[in-house]
């Protein structure tokens, strides 16, 4: 997520390199920089313009902050500005105090509506309510299907009728009161582009029931188009929030830095995954520390408490306190991850954790995972346990055993010896110390606090 504009960040954050007061001239050649790494991410060119005369602003003759480098104190800068840039959302579905909630999603014709609907009405269930699901793609073939299968796959109650959408959805609010269900989610039609004929469905639908909340879905991977759809749908229908789909797909971050602007709403979710439970709220402090490398702690924890198995995991901790992770741990924690979702995307939130990712990334990360477990498993008992015996012999038996090159059991092991690395660093053998994390922290992922 955000790979490029990321590495293009840091790379011009650490050409700054004052001391004391940050001297202009210094801050101009940082700043040109961030200004090229937005453009090149596809960021609209009036909210890179803004961005870079609120960080210049910030920093030109400004006092370093104690304890920080200048360096730091334009991380500092540039964090503070995306997150006000992003919208400062931390914000999820708001629930109408006279139920039902209805919920209308909107956007263009492959912007992921249907799958976000079933998605947002998990996270509905999740917070105790009981969504429904309503189909009112009437006009593209299979749409109705394709969301009455995912209903049912995942034990969601879904209506369908005939007739108008304004007929249909006032049907299925009536439906929803009586059998006690309090929120409704609306799945409307889209086009491949915008015209008017869609937008003035949507602004009957819109008057015709008590619309909680309007959400736009937008598809990250579309830079700059995404923009000019949010413009379009905020001045025709109106909406309450953005939801942004495919955004593990998007290396640049255009859209993402750009919506905010175009709808003046915030990004209210980021789909980050094909699976069901890939919906999160977007939350942009954390989403501004993810694109300068500095992870995303709380967000991992979330997700750990939601996918982990805790008691395997205490079993990995106390081998880690014992300042030993074995191949058996190993296995264990990337099974874990697994489950936690995209596994590029989990080690997006982990400071520091591209050491790790450089290891299992690839075309293919779950065919990188997929191999890897085939050559723990191809490992004898005594190798798994004692890794420090894995000598070149043994090397080339485990890559005949998997099938594989001694090359990819090389690859391994140096994740196995990156991943015990990153768990010094978080202070596992310091029970009840923050010193390991705080160092952690310090680092800043990308190197900048030297």
């Amino acid at each position: 997520m955000f790979e490029a504009l990321g590495d293009r960040l840091a790379a011009a954050l650490k050409k700054i390199s004052g001391r004391g007061v940050l001297r202009p001239e210094e801050v101009e050649a940082g700043l040109r920089e961030v200004r090229l790494a937005l453009l090149e991410a596809d960021v609209n060119f009036k909210v890179v313009k803004g961005f870079v005369d609120r960080v210049r602003s910030r920093l030109v003759g400004v006092e370093v902050s104690p304890g920080l480098t200048a360096p730091q104190q334009v991380v500092k800068a540039v964090n503070e500005e995306l997150i006000e840039l992003l919208g400062g959302n931390s914000e999820g579905l708001r629930y109408s105090p006279a139920p039902p909630t209805v919920v209308m999603l909107t956007g263009l014709q492959g912007s992921g509506k249907t799958t976000t609907a079933v998605k947002l009405a998990l996270l509905a269930r999740r917070d105790g309510h009981r969504p429904m699901l309503v189909a009112l793609d009437l006009r593209r073939p299979a749409a109705v299907d394709q969301l009455k299968m995912l209903a049912e796959r995942e034990g969601l109650p879904f209506l369908a009728g005939q007739g108008s959408v304004e007929d249909i959805a006032r049907d299925a609010i009536e439906e929803a009161s009586r059998l006690g269900l309090d929120v409704v989610i609306l799945d409307t039609a889209g086009r491949l582009h915008v015209d008017a004929e869609l937008m003035q469905e949507l602004v009957r639908l819109k008057a015709a029931v008590p619309v909680t909340e309007t959400l736009l879905i937008a598809d990250a991977m579309t830079g700059q188009e995404a923009v000019k759809v949010g413009e379009a749908f905020a001045s025709a229908v109106g909406v309450d929030g953005v939801v942004l789909t495919k955004l593990d797909g998007d290396a640049r971050g255009g859209a993402a830095l750009s919506l905010r602007l175009a709808t003046g709403q915030q990004i209210r979710f980021a789909g980050t995954g094909e699976r069901p439970q890939d919906l999160e709220v977007f939350h942009a402090e954390r989403m501004a520390s993810r694109i300068l490398g500095m992870g995303d702690v709380l967000g991992l924890i979330e997700r750990a408490e939601e996918s982990i198995d805790q008691e395997a995991a205490k079993e990995v901790e106390s081998h880690l306190r014992s300042g030993r992770l074995t191949f058996d741990d190993f296995l264990i924690q990337v099974r874990q991850l697994r489950k936690m979702g995209s596994l590029e995307g989990i080690l997006d939130m982990v400071p520091g954790g591209a050491a790790l990712k450089g290891q299992v990334s690839g075309p293919d990360t779950e065919r990188e995972v997929r191999r890897m477990e085939a050559v723990i498993l191809s490992m004898t008992a005594r190798e798994r346990a004692h890794p420090e015996i894995i000598d070149g012999a043994r090397r080339r038996r485990i890559a005949r055993g998997s099938g594989l090159q001694p090359a990819d059991v090389n690859r391994v092991i140096k994740a196995r010896d990156a991943m015990q690395k990153l768990a010094k660093q978080f202070g596992a053998g310091n029970r009840g110390s923050k010193a390991g994390l705080g160092r952690l922290f310090g680092q800043g992922g990308t190197g900048w606090s030297r």
